[in-house]
């Protein structure tokens, strides 16, 4: 389809704009595209940025306000004696009235706080206490050796996890819980004496709470942990592991603010963190990327990036089909005209534009033209015949004046016999000649040249020759005595009398594709320099009938009579020979047979 598009000149220009066009616009819609969804995820992050704010907000100010939450022990004297009794029994047994002060202690505190569902109590002797607040009462339990290490006089906060640990007895007031750790002490003269740890518990549905009212909690994970990375509160449930010290450790994209875009085995996501240093903890969200929902602006323009490129090629399209159409109509008139249908006349199109114009205008030149090629035909085929007439001819006079020469040298040196024989062959020759039909066939020619190298051979004793000709090129034509001049050529320059060894070669052979008949013409005889070659090639150029000096005439003469009967691509090809010494020329002619030769020549 693009091939089509894109066949003329004009159709690649618009074709290559409207290419230009949508690279642009893509190139924009891209930009665009990228700015305005790093504002959705901005805006869309928003949100959630919020809200892990007021969850670790919720937080920070319970821890914050922990102390004012166990403040009605300290400052209630029976009942922080009460406390200090249970710690300090030996085996943990307290009179009735210092039990109930306990209780209504214990549930005073967890009243203070609705998320407040239960208290451990636990001393330095390893005796571990549960205030439940569903049945009001204070459970010992077997204390289980925990990895949570207690800091006296410090406030911490203790995972779910940690929590389970501390006993198999325990019974959890909620799902999930974390608890915070205060420290019961007295005054022992002027030391503190660490009693024990006093762990209020609370439920983690108060950070479930927050994430339900602001209706994000199905479309990312929100998570609390503390330093240690052991979780406070998942709102996936996940409380047992986590992988988040393995997420942080991964390679990100920061977007903004605290937020991360993370690469993962199972996709891209977003990541933020709020440390709160104060506490050791921070609290996390995990939001996977697919799960930002693509605003409007992002398909309007995704929309408006496609429809342009698409009507643009549409527009384009269907310009090209229509002026296409009548293109190719006004071309195929010109192959059939050029294929010298001179009658053909173009059907003219409706309407008035442009194209009609050149219909008209090209019906008008054929009917010039046919006239035209009427009258000049037959004066353009005689004018052809007689030029090639007269530049065959050049050659006998040439050729004979050589050989007369050649005969008067034999006969002064007294070689009768040789000068016979050389009569004969020159008799066998000029018969030939005064055959008057210009084009004869590869055969004869090459016949023809054997006569012409024994008739040369009695100048040079000893030479020899090699005419290779194969049997399918035999038939086809070649115009008269094209080879002589080549052949007598190597006698005349390059050959001396006292040369002993001379050698020419006749190659006529079909070429590689079989499309056209290869000759070359090979002699052993004097190498040319460098500047007598450049000398002749440049000859070969001049019109051969404007010529009248002697060296390098005959070369012209065939050049020219090649290209006057098969076109400029056949002319002669001058070098030295294969091994680097004497004198090659060949040339490349279609094979034609000689009828009809004659036939494109007639009158």
């Amino acid at each position: 389809m693009i091939r089509k598009l894109t066949q003329s000149y004009y159709a690649k220009i618009s074709f290559i704009c409207i290419c230009i066009v949508s690279l642009v616009t893509g190139l924009f819609s891209y930009l665009c595209y990228g700015l305005i969804s790093r504002q959705n995820v901005s805006e869309h992050l928003s949100d959630y940025n919020i809200l892990i704010n007021t969850q670790s907000s919720a937080l920070s100010s319970r821890l914050a306000s922990f102390s004012d939450f166990f403040h009605p022990v300290f400052s209630n004297p029976d009942a922080y004696k009460a406390l200090c009794d249970l710690y300090l029994s030996p085996n943990g047994i307290l009179p009735n009235e210092t039990t109930d002060i306990l209780l209504d202690t214990m549930s005073a505190l967890c009243a203070s706080d609705s998320y407040c569902c239960g208290m451990l109590l636990l001393t330095r002797t390893g005796r571990l206490y549960q205030y439940d607040t569903k049945y009001v009462s204070l459970i010992p339990l077997n204390l289980v050796r925990t990895t949570f290490r207690f800091t006296p006089y410090q406030l911490q906060l203790i995972p779910d996890s940690k929590i389970s640990e501390m006993s198999l007895d325990m019974e959890l007031p909620a799902s999930h819980v974390y608890g915070l750790s205060g420290t019961l002490f007295r005054y022992k003269g002027n030391m503190l004496e660490n009693l024990g740890y006093m762990i209020a518990l609370y439920s983690t549905e108060e950070f479930s709470n927050i994430l339900a009212s602001s209706g994000l909690e199905d479309t990312a994970e929100f998570t609390i942990m503390n330093d240690s990375f052991s979780v406070i509160y998942s709102s996936a449930g996940d409380y047992a592991s986590t992988d988040m010290e393995a997420l942080l450790a991964r390679p990100y994209k920061n977007v903004g603010g605290n937020v991360r875009l993370l690469s993962s085995p199972e996709g891209k996501c977003y990541f933020s963190s709020l440390p709160q240093n104060n506490y050791n903890y921070f609290t996390v969200y995990r939001l996977p990327a697919e799960n930002i929902p693509v605003s409007t602006a992002q398909i309007t323009l995704l929309l408006l990036s496609l429809l342009l490129p698409l009507v643009c090629i549409l527009l384009y399209s269907t310009v090209f089909r229509t002026s296409g159409r009548k293109v190719r109509n006004i071309l195929t008139s010109m192959e059939i005209v050029g294929r010298n249908n001179l009658s053909y006349r173009m059907a003219l199109p409706k309407g008035n534009d442009e194209f009609a114009n050149i219909a008209h205008s090209f019906n008008h030149m054929c009917d010039e033209l046919q006239k035209n090629v009427e009258n000049v035909y037959l004066f353009e085929i005689s004018q052809r015949k007689s030029e090639l007439y007269a530049m065959q001819t050049s050659i006998n006079p040439h050729f004979l004046y050589n050989a007369l020469e050649q005969i008067r040298v034999q006969i002064l040196h007294g070689n009768r016999e040789k000068a016979s024989r050389m009569l004969l062959l020159l008799s066998k020759m000029y018969r030939f000649q005064t055959k008057r039909n210009l084009f004869i066939s590869i055969a004869e020619e090459c016949a023809q040249m054997e006569n012409l190298i024994n008739l040369y051979s009695f100048r040079i004793s000893e030479c020899e020759y090699d005419i290779h000709v194969d049997n399918g090129v035999k038939k086809y034509g070649i115009p008269k005595n094209i080879l002589q001049p080549l052949v007598e050529n190597s006698f005349v320059h390059g050959f001396t009398p006292e040369q002993d060894n001379g050698l020419i070669t006749i190659t006529v052979t079909f070429s590689d594709t079989a499309d056209a008949i290869c000759f070359t013409v090979e002699d052993n005889g004097r190498s040319v320099t460098p500047e007598e070659l450049k000398l002749l090639r440049e000859k070969l150029l001049q019109p051969v009938l404007n010529r009248d000096e002697e060296n390098g005439f005959a070369l012209s003469n065939v050049n020219n009579r090649l290209k006057l009967v098969f076109g400029e691509s056949a002319c002669l090809n001058l070098s030295l020979g294969q091994d680097g010494t004497g004198f090659l020329v060949s040339f490349s002619i279609p094979p034609v047979l000689p009828e009809d030769l004659a036939a494109s020549y007639s009158n």
